[in-house]
């Protein structure tokens, strides 16, 4: 038997574009595992660009991979999980508008949780520690660097 095999992780490809803070858009691929730690799905995207790890693998063609690191990161885009449209949000997700230091501007919802009678766009962003906040459009995904974020405005 071939030991390398015996030690081989199953992975899964996920398209996506990552724009990096010197303005760098990079289309290529991520590769994921099949199942989480944390629960018994396959990992995301923002479940790699959240762990502790502070570089990740991006496959930029066929040929090159980059060791990317996640503080250079400005934003990801992909799909939405399971092709998820923005209308399947769960109650309290709230339509924003993001403002990153470079000046660009991001539009979507962010899936807040709701909590008793009123649900505070503040107390979601100062309360979510992970690196990357995700703000869905369509069928889409932009996960946010939050460390970038200059400013957050509620739409209506």
């Amino acid at each position: 038997m071939d030991t390398i095999r015996l030690f081989r992780v199953e992975k899964l490809r996920r398209a996506v574009r990552v724009v990096l803070t010197d303005g760098r858009r990079l289309d290529g691929d991520v590769f994921l595992a099949e199942r989480t730690k944390s629960r018994a799905e396959p990992q995301e995207p923002i479940d790699l660009l959240n762990e502790d790890a502070p570089f990740f693998p991006f496959f930029f063609n066929e040929q090159e991979v980059l060791l990317v690191a996640k503080e250079q990161v400005t934003r990801v885009e992909t799909a939405s999980p399971d092709g998820e449209a923005s209308g399947d949000m769960p109650d309290g997700a709230m339509a924003v508008e993001i403002t990153l230091i470079d000046g660009s501007t991001i539009s979507g919802f962010v899936p807040v949780e709701k909590r008793g009678e009123q649900t505070r766009l503040l107390d979601f962003l100062n309360g979510y520690l992970k690196r990357f906040i995700p703000v869905f459009w369509g069928e889409q995904v932009c996960l946010v660097n939050r460390s970038l974020i200059a400013s957050v405005s509620q739409l209506t």
